[in-house]
């Protein structure tokens, strides 16, 4: 893949995931953690952490596991959600590589979160994959 589509792919997740912001929200997608509770943003804060020390494919198992607990509301996870993986998306593609995962795992693994929570990417924010 030439660097001119990774680029593409990047700013496409991005822009999904400030657009879902937005309409959920009426924020940014960096703005996400003031409409969390302290408990969710503590567990935001631990899965962008483990993000940035490599531990994504755990980050992204811990994060299924805050969807499935019910521990809060559909919003809060909502936010959660787009800020992991708009967070995540942001990391250069050799990071992503190292850690074991790839770019091309960030827009499904976003849209089947939130599947799990009653809600979903419409068809017409997403890429002929």
């Amino acid at each position: 893949m030439y660097y001119y589509e990774k680029d593409y792919i990047m700013r496409l997740i991005h822009g999904i995931a400030q657009v879902l912001a937005y309409l959920y929200f009426g924020k940014k997608a960096d703005m996400l953690p003031e409409v969390m509770g302290q408990e969710a943003r503590e567990d935001n804060d631990y899965l962008l952490r483990m993000i940035d020390s490599g531990q994504i494919n755990a980050a992204e198992d811990k994060l299924f596991e805050l969807i499935e607990s019910g521990a809060w509301d559909d919003d809060q996870k909502a936010a959660l959600i787009l800020s992991f993986y708009d967070y995540l998306n942001g990391k250069k593609d050799d990071f992503l590589e190292s850690a074991g995962f790839s770019r091309d795992e960030i827009m499904p693994g976003m849209d089947e979160a939130l599947r799990m929570i009653g809600k979903k990417i419409p068809e017409y924010l997403k890429w002929v994959e």
